[in-house]
């Protein structure tokens, strides 16, 4: 008797600790309450086809953690493939991507931007702002906010007019009692780089300054691309970028280059990169990683959630309590919905997408003799 009783407590302890450690197992970022997750990558330039490809695996492996059919999907610009412009092509093949792994999903709602090594022509979302339906964006494609930005005289005015249209939507926002979560998609950062010495966002205080005014009010979250090539990023975490409101950032001066041409202003909004698909060259170390990623964003009544996956499963995630818990959740009709701007390119890129196919085959065969 004495013998079974043990047997039994011990049986009862197992039960006890597979019921604690189950929750611990089935921990991860999605299915905790969000209503809305929106997907985010940058940066798919490869010389092969690896990058487009990654992505489909990156989504694949989202989706079997739990990630509910995108709301939408933000792209941060720059689609080369071979060392070409393979933007109209590579913006078919990311909702092919998409629907493919979600077919629920929407194929209109991925929006695409333009990079620094993008045609201006090839049909991107514009610049702007739309009502998402859950969460406003505010679109920026490279030419709006161009890297180099010293040597091209009429950007300063340019982006100057920019930051005075971000103020103009957001207080207007503010003033309309519309508290809704607002996502900026832009290519280039705001915080002071190496890259930042030869022109490189020079004049992004004229975007950060209305931003981190409306951000006292609103729920902001900036996402950004393009410093995937260096180690400029190195020293706020490499290739997977997050700052949260409260914390600081190297602001450039507008009238000043140098090494210590910046201010550090504290963040009144949600700061990160969309994730690099592509590759990366930032320094792999105990404070900086190089890692390949996909995002996203993931909006719940009290908080928003950015995640980060690379091809292992989740690289981690990040939790900011909203100044506005639960505003826009019902409002699911969507006003300016941001599209991409022309639609006459799907036809065109699948004629592109196989001549770069066939083209591929044609190096391989002579480059390897097979």
């Amino acid at each position: 008797m004495k013998k079974m009783k043990k047997l039994l407590s011990a049986a009862l302890c197992a039960v006890l600790l597979l019921s604690l450690a189950v929750p611990a197992l089935a921990a991860g970022p999605f299915g905790k309450g969000e209503y809305a997750t929106i997907v985010t990558g940058s940066d798919f330039q490869d010389l092969g086809s690896a990058a487009y490809e990654r992505f489909g695996r990156l989504l694949r492996r989202m989706r079997e953690d739990g990630m509910q059919t995108p709301d939408s999907m933000l792209v941060g610009g720059d689609y080369t493939k071979l060392l070409f412009d393979y933007a109209v092509p590579g913006m078919a093949q990311i909702q092919d991507q998409l629907t493919s792994v979600y077919p629920e999903a929407d194929p209109e709602r991925v929006v695409c931007i333009q990079g620094n090594h993008d045609n201006p022509a090839s049909g991107f979302t514009k610049t702007g702002f739309y009502d998402m339906g859950v969460y406003c964006l505010y679109a920026i494609n490279e030419d709006d906010f161009p890297w180099m930005q010293t040597l091209r005289p009429l950007a300063v005015e340019r982006i100057r007019k920019l930051g005075e249209d971000i103020d103009a939507k957001l207080q207007g926002m503010i003033g309309a009692g519309d508290l809704r979560p607002v996502i900026v998609l832009t290519h280039l950062p705001l915080h002071h780089t190496s890259r930042t010495l030869y022109g490189d966002n020079r004049c992004a205080a004229y975007l950060f300054e209305p931003l981190n005014r409306a951000g006292q009010k609103l729920d902001i979250v900036f996402l950004f691309g393009h410093q995937h090539s260096g180690d400029y990023d190195d020293y706020i975490g490499g290739s997977v970028n997050f700052l949260a409101p409260g914390e600081t950032i190297r602001v450039p001066k507008k009238d000043e280059m140098g090494e210590n041409a910046y201010t550090n202003e504290t963040l009144n909004f949600t700061y990160a990169n969309c994730g690099y698909v592509g590759y990366s060259d930032n320094t792999e170390s105990e404070t900086s990683t190089n890692a390949l990623t996909l995002g996203a964003v993931t909006l719940s009544d009290k908080k928003i959630r950015i995640v980060k996956y690379t091809e292992e499963g989740l690289f981690g995630f990040n939790d900011v309590a909203r100044k506005n818990p639960g505003a826009g959740k019902e409002n699911t009709n969507g006003g300016k919905t941001a599209k991409l701007s022309e639609r006459f390119w799907l036809l065109e890129a699948k004629v592109f997408r196989w001549f770069f196919d066939l083209m591929q085959r044609f190096v391989s065969l002579f480059s390897f003799g097979k």
